[in-house]
């Protein structure tokens, strides 16, 4: 039987073909799908920077509008015109149609708009916003840790959130200082490190004006407390991640004027609101004083219990009855003033407590002592015990706080601000597992003497700042001690794991708010921002 295969070979090619035109239809439909792909991710792309872009331009013009038609043209305007001819007609009714909301009411902020120049806008582009702030505080306030001298950085200090500044020059070194049973030791450490966020992101900013770094990582950087000179070296900007472990800051030049802190007329302006008189219109602290002893809107105290919270009672006035009489305290070794109270609490901040002499806030007992008053001290300040604050303090001599375990009332904060030296050191000391935090800013405005903080067997998370005028050395280990009696055992931590660090800072830009009555009064407004978000 023969078999007729006749047409075979055309039923083949036939198939052949059907799959290949399968094929590339497939193809075609795959390649234009990607293309359809690719042209709507282009799109997207193009509109978010277009977003950025504009939301970008919208700040700076907030940013310029505030520099010239405030700053520069009208410092001295009313809140009301202020109010009603910058931030509404110029700022919010733009003529470039930018979306600025002022959202200064919303209740995280509560700003009392009637009374103070500070503002919360709201920016928004596409899907983008940025918070913009607009305050009269001083520039110190804008950074994590800074100086407007010599900022030193010893070990191993975390910058979780924030800006690092140095006007003069930046040292750094993987070496820290401490000081135990009377000893000046050093301890080998990790550089100091910023956060990074998904793929390793860098936000924090280093500004340095005179771009001047030093840096030791030889393990001789020093000798006690002393600096060995010949092992630091010069560091390039482009260097930067050398003497940074992990993660390096942003280098990044300032172009806003830096407004410094009048500690002196700003503790005039406070007494002079909470009732102090005197008989010129230029007095000194010391007039203001004894014009306080006889107004009768300030109430002499003898004690801080039970404090007369009267609407005629502006602020109250402790004076020891030494100085009274016209003794000469400062060589009296009990002319220290103890705030004997557990809870010292003003609901109305714009009262002010006034200390004439050294203060010492300190708590011997077994609960939290709570503070939440405004203070004015006119000789030195010590902190130590267990203390929760929600307070500003103005202090014009030296302050210490040490052997403390220090924390935020009410989820309150405290800014300190003292015209002498500052020192921080032995707070929640030789603790391993601290959670707990403080909301703060410290600010030093002394020139002549070195700021300094330790953070080696201590522990201190502060969500805030620490910041001097003049020079300013933090010393801080990353990892574990334990006191041994005879010594301190460290134990290192990951050279990859800044968080283990035992001082982290985290700037807080809304704190602020909160103390706004007690910031000191400046002539320019500055506007500050938060990270741009979805």
């Amino acid at each position: 039987m023969v078999k007729n295969e006749r047409g075979s070979t055309l039923l083949v090619v036939m198939l052949m073909m059907l799959v290949f035109t399968i094929l590339g239809l497939s193809i075609i439909s795959t390649s234009i799908g990607g293309a359809k792909r690719t042209e709507v991710r282009e799109e997207q792309i193009t509109d978010d920077l277009e977003s950025i872009r504009t939301l970008g331009e919208a700040v700076a013009y907030i940013k310029k509008t505030i520099e010239t038609d405030f700053n520069k043209d009208n410092p001295d305007m009313s809140v009301s015109e202020y109010s009603t001819n910058i931030i509404e007609q110029k700022i919010i009714k733009n003529p470039y149609d930018y979306k600025i909301q002022n959202i200064s009411n919303n209740p995280e902020y509560e700003i009392k708009q009637n009374e103070d120049f500070t503002r919360v806008l709201l920016v928004t582009s596409g899907k983008y916003k940025q918070i913009v702030y607009i305050t009269g505080m001083p520039s110190f306030l804008k950074y994590a840790v800074g100086s407007r001298g010599i900022l030193t950085l010893n070990g191993s200090t975390y910058i979780e959130k924030g800006n690092i500044y140095a006007n003069e020059k930046l040292v750094l070194s993987n070496q820290a200082k401490y000081i135990y049973a009377g000893s000046n030791l050093v301890e080998d450490t990790f550089f100091p490190s910023v956060s990074a966020g998904e793929n390793n992101q860098i936000d924090s900013h280093l500004f340095i004006e005179n771009e001047e770094i030093e840096y030791c990582n030889n393990m001789n950087c020093y000798s006690g407390n002393i600096k060995n000179e010949g092992s630091f070296h010069s560091l390039s900007i482009k260097d930067l991640n050398n003497a940074f472990e992990p993660f390096a800051p942003i280098f990044s030049k300032e172009d806003t004027e830096f407004v410094d802190v009048d500690i002196i007329q700003t503790f005039k302006e406070k007494l002079k609101t909470s009732g102090f008189v005197a008989n010129n219109n230029n007095p000194t602290i010391e007039e203001l004083i004894l014009g306080g002893m006889v107004s009768s809107s300030v109430q002499k105290i003898s004690s801080f219990e039970n404090l007369d919270n009267s609407s005629s009672i502006k602020g109250y006035l402790y004076v020891p009855p030494a100085k009274e009489e016209g003794d000469e305290v400062d060589d009296d070794p009990n002319s220290d003033i103890y705030i004997d109270t557990s809870n010292l609490i003003m609901s109305d901040k714009s009262k002010w407590v006034v200390i004439d002499g050294n203060a010492v806030i300190e708590n011997i007992g077994n609960e939290i002592m709570n503070v939440s008053a405004n203070i004015l001290i006119t000789g030195n300040l010590t902190i130590r015990g267990d203390i929760a604050f929600n307070s500003t303090i103005y202090v014009l001599g030296d302050t210490t706080i040490n052997n403390v375990n220090i924390s935020g009332y009410d989820d309150g904060e405290l800014i300190l601000m003292t015209q002498g030296k500052l020192e921080i050191a032995r707070i929640n000391k030789f603790k391993n597992d601290v959670v707990n935090s403080i909301k703060a800013y410290l600010y030093t405005d002394n020139e002549l003497e070195v700021a300094e903080v330790y953070a080696m067997g201590s522990y201190l998370y502060i969500e805030g700042g620490i910041f001097a005028k003049g020079n300013l050395e933090v010393n801080a280990y990353r990892g574990t001690v334990e006191d041994k009696n005879t010594h301190i055992e460290f134990v290192k931590g990951k050279k990859n794991d800044p968080t283990s660090s035992r001082l982290i800072i985290k700037n807080n830009k809304k704190l602020f708010l909160n103390q706004a009555q007690g910031l000191p009064k400046i002539n320019r407004l500055e506007v500050m921002t938060d990270l741009m978000s979805k």
